[in-house]
């Protein structure tokens, strides 16, 4: 082999390797929106509950989610057996606001992250107390959580805490 075939290979070699970081570059923002679901794959479905059974302290949840359906959501997703200690499968809709355990509701949430299952888990609590107390309606408490429940987070829990704005 020349010199000008080495030096071409060097350069398609670099060409490449720079084409590959690029493209991965470009995939990290699509990733930092990660703690949110699919809406094609997870749009959210609920069970035929009215806000007064829900409310009932004697209210029973759903079975659990068997392994087998927590596979399914894995595989729609595209996690590989290997990455499902980082995520928890959620109902997008939580059994609190009358979430169903359909497929449709089911995701993988991220189990860290700036926005994970434990922010998420605070955001269906603080919802279930104002549909309870009739602050909210159920339907809506549904439609803002499976929407972005990420935007209703910022809505409703970090705007109660900052407390009443200052003019």
């Amino acid at each position: 082999m020349d010199t000008s075939t080495i030096a071409t290979q060097g350069m398609r070699t670099t060409a490449l390797c720079l084409l590959l970081i690029n493209s991965s570059a470009v995939a990290l923002p699509q990733d930092r929106q990660r703690y949110l679901p699919d809406p094609k794959l997870t749009p959210g479905e609920t069970t035929a509950v009215t806000k007064e059974e829900l409310c009932d302290t004697r209210h029973t949840a759903l079975d659990p989610i068997p392994v087998r359906m927590k596979s399914q959501v894995f595989a729609r997703y595209g996690i590989s057996t290997a990455g499902p200690s980082s995520y928890n499968i959620d109902h997008l809709i939580p059994m609190k606001l009358g979430g169903s355990n359909s497929i449709k509701n089911l995701w993988p949430q991220p189990l860290s992250g700036e926005w994970n299952y434990a922010l998420k888990n605070k955001l269906e609590k603080h919802l279930q107390k104002k549909v309870c107390r009739g602050e909210l309606e159920l339907s809506k408490a549904q439609q803002e959580i499976a929407t972005d429940w990420v935007s209703a987070y910022k809505k409703y829990v970090a705007e109660s805490r900052r407390g009443p704005k200052l003019k």
